[in-house]
């Protein structure tokens, strides 16, 4: 176990190189999520804060943090807290990738999603990830996530030469008993699409008999496709160990940080990400 707070140097032999490649700075939150925004948003305030102090360029939240892990929120109040947000990362330098579920009003309808909205340390709105494998039970399918929000479109990001994917636990995984969707492969889709890191923010909660899946599954994708993955995710609010540890994965396939698996904790590490050279 690497200990909290280490900045380990994610490097291994198999990173593809396409020319040349950037030392990307990443943090992240392991928080208890609640249904109250207000509180959600102090402790992702507080982490911004601490994402500036250690100079790293990006903030990665759980699923549903600010927001909480559910449709019933109240989409101004979550509006306005995300823009707050938003402000004070942009003022301190911190890019975000944020959980949040998130109402969009199109064409004259309003529609929820599950995402991760995304903006660059120079406080510029770079989009939004949406769950797209979506969770129901076997027995009901189309009941859970595929009732309470909208399928998302996949996409890549860019920050300057760096160009990386946002995957929300599911998404991921494909885990069997919550899955009626055929699975899509969205890691190996991003890969193709460009993307040379993944972040992946995750609100799976406690059961354990989940973890050797979730744990194999994220170091297997992060060797297959020889690329980092951050993963952030939800605190037990019981105390509990979640079944899915922060931390970060290199493109070698090993956990190079894990991050202690009970209560809040903040996480910061440093990944080597090959980058297309301009000409």
């Amino acid at each position: 176990m690497v200990p909290l707070g280490a900045n380990p140097k994610l490097v291994g032999s198999t990173v593809p190189r396409v020319n040349m490649s950037t030392l990307l700075k990443i943090s992240g939150i392991q928080m208890c999520v609640t249904q109250q925004v207000l509180e959600n948003e102090k402790r992702i305030s507080a982490a911004i804060e601490r994402t500036a102090a250690e100079g790293a360029h990006f903030l990665l939240t759980p699923e549903g943090s600010l927001s909480g892990y559910h449709s019933e929120f109240d989409r101004a109040e979550v509006a306005a807290a995300v823009e707050r947000l938003r402000k004070v990362a942009g003022e301190l330098g911190v890019g975000l990738a944020l959980g949040t579920c998130y109402k969009e009003v199109e064409d004259g309808a309003e529609r929820c999603y599950n995402q991760v909205r995304v903006y660059a340390p120079e406080g510029d709105y770079l989009g939004y990830h949406a769950k797209i494998l979506r969770c129901s039970w076997l027995s009901r399918p189309g009941t859970g996530e595929m009732r309470d929000y909208v399928e998302g479109s996949l996409r890549v990001f860019a920050w300057r030469d760096i160009t990386f994917g946002v995957l929300i636990c599911n998404d991921l995984w494909a885990t069997p008993s919550y899955t009626t969707m055929p699975n899509p492969y969205l890691p190996w889709q991003l890969h193709r699409m460009g993307a040379r890191l993944l972040l992946h923010a995750v609100n799976s909660g406690r059961d354990q008999r989940f973890r050797p899946f979730h744990e194999s599954s994220t170091e297997l994708w992060a060797r297959a496709l020889e690329i980092p993955i951050v993963q952030a995710n939800a605190a037990d609010p019981d105390g509990g160990p979640v079944n899915a540890p922060s931390g970060a994965v290199g493109p070698d396939g090993v956990r190079h940080l894990r991050v202690p698996e009970v209560g809040e904790q903040y996480f910061t590490c440093e990944v080597e990400v090959p980058v297309e050279e301009n000409p």
